[in-house]
């Protein structure tokens, strides 16, 4: 009986240290994925912020099919998304609609992009040669911020649930971010 007793507390300290070990991790990866997408947003917003300064450097003259206005009014849709993305509790639904906006803009963003590059004069424009390495340097940092971003969501998420002391589901499990079309 004496052996029962010393073996159940030996597999109670057991359970106790692997599920401190286990809450542990899910801390760190919690703060190491809410770190990383609040830099992610910054990167986000400072691409939109080099796409308003895209549009506003293109001449009005430069091509009639170019809707100015449009760019505008998406990038400042996709912009609102973001905003009311909480860093320490995204919400799955909120970064869907955030990542479908964004869609929207880097489509017209490309399309821009491209038109500019067949026109000589205007791709030769120091404004706007600029702008286009700005976005493209913003869109290799976005790029990797979102790869840890979703490296640490996923880490979170396997780790949470292959803890054999289930803990509830909460509203802040991080979701992965997936904005590339």
């Amino acid at each position: 009986m004496e052996y029962l007793c010393i073996f159940l507390a030996l597999v109670g300290l057991w359970l106790l240290g692997t599920w401190y070990y286990r809450a542990q991790q899910l801390k760190e990866l919690s703060l190491r994925s809410t770190a990383e997408f609040g830099e992610l947003k910054r990167q986000l917003t400072n691409r939109h912020v080099i796409v308003t300064h895209l549009a506003d450097s293109i001449p009005g003259s430069f091509d009639p099919n170019f809707e100015r206005q449009k760019l505008r009014e998406v990038s400042q849709t996709a912009e609102d998304s973001l905003s009311i993305i909480d860093p320490r509790r995204p919400s799955a639904d909120q970064i869907r609609e955030f990542a479908c906006r964004e869609r929207e803009l880097l489509i017209l963003t490309r399309e821009l992009v491209n038109s500019i590059k067949t026109e000589d004069e205007l791709s030769r424009a120091h404004l706007v040669t600029s702008c286009i390495e700005g976005l493209d340097r913003a869109n290799a940092q976005i790029g990797n911020h979102t790869s840890i971003y979703n490296t640490s969501a996923l880490a979170y998420q396997n780790t949470k649930r292959t803890s054999f002391l289930r803990q509830r589901k909460s509203k802040e499990e991080f979701t992965i971010f997936d904005i590339e079309d």
